[in-house]
């Protein structure tokens, strides 16, 4: 088992602040950029596939590779800048935004119940434009791997779409993906090895990904032949035009759901119960500690009382 690299290591010019976690194929770390006091943080991804197998080690770095480049020209606020790309003594680095938040994926696990509908609603909006800056991409995107853990929330309700590692580009003519990669519970069921996936196949993870929030239990599988069962059965409180809006993207045939990130995000303007307002976007930018203030001035420790009534004490 590899340990995670020390605070304070330096890597090119970043410094290590802390490990914000990992262990799997990958660890993450809160660096700042050099030289210090400069006030920009990032986060270090560095590549750490925990096997001996060369052919699995291979894939890993694949994927890792694919992902920087995927992230190297991208633009848009709903997914995460990457600053730099690099390797020290053959181990791969990806330098990209730090998002001050947590994984839906924690916000339900600290929540232990289903999340507010109107927050779901608000965050499916911003992942309905991530996904049209992806789709519309020449050649376009599929992120194949919406699901809660891969969804970044700050305090202000702010949402990045994070971990591009199975995401693929879509080519024009081909039956199925050459790799069939997934999470279970949210990939469509073209997905495993069924055709090729597109942005539908993305349509259908999102709604799958609305379910677990609202349900607080992720769906059944596409891959088995049971249905999930119907959300109300575990939130009743679900209003209609959301239900509607899950079972529609969630549908085994990809004909029935929505055709498009856009028409998706137009249903779920439709069923806020209010105006949609963006959120803020936080930046991470180091604050310095503040500047040391002089020790407060002490009284004189009392003297001693003098024996001489003609001396004054002393001062």
């Amino acid at each position: 088992m590899t340990q995670p690299l020390a605070i304070g290591t330096t890597l090119q010019n970043y410094r290590i602040v802390r490990l914000v976690g990992g262990g799997g194929m990958a660890w993450v770390y809160q660096v700042e950029e050099l030289p210090a006091g400069s006030g920009r943080l990032w986060a270090l991804k560095e590549l750490r596939p925990q096997t001996q197998d060369q052919a699995e080690q291979a894939v890993a770095r694949g994927l890792f590779e694919q992902e920087a480049k995927l992230l190297r020209d991208m633009d848009h606020p709903n997914i995460p800048k990457i600053a730099s790309f690099f390797e020290v003594d053959g181990r791969a680095y990806l330098v990209m935004e730090f998002i001050w938040g947590e994984s839906l994926e924690k916000r339900l696990t600290s929540t232990n119940a289903p999340l507010l509908e109107t927050d779901v609603l608000k965050w499916a909006i911003q992942l309905c434009d991530a996904l049209q800056y992806l789709h519309t991409r020449k050649p376009p995107i599929i992120f194949r791997d919406m699901k809660p853990s891969n969804v970044m929330v700050t305090n202000t309700g702010h949402v990045k779409l994070i971990d591009f590692g199975i995401a693929r580009t879509y080519k024009i003519g081909k039956k199925r993906d050459t790799v069939a990669m997934g999470s279970e519970n949210y990939a469509a069921p073209e997905q495993w090895g069924k055709g090729q996936t597109d942005a539908r196949s993305d349509v259908y993870a999102l709604g799958a990904t609305m379910y677990h929030l609202l349900a607080n239990m992720a769906p059944t599988p596409a891959f088995l032949p049971s249905e999930p069962l119907p959300l109300a059965n575990y939130n009743g409180a679900v209003s209609r035009p959301t239900v509607a809006i899950v079972e529609k993207s969630m549908a085994r045939d990809r004909k029935q759901r929505f055709q498009s990130a856009p028409e998706m995000r137009q249903a779920l303007l439709a069923a806020l119960p209010g105006p949609y307002v963006a959120p803020a976007e936080v930046v991470a930018v180091h604050t310095p500690p503040p500047a040391a203030q002089p020790a407060p001035r002490q009284a004189p420790a009392p003297q001693p009382a003098v024996s001489h009534p003609a001396q004054a004490p002393a001062p």
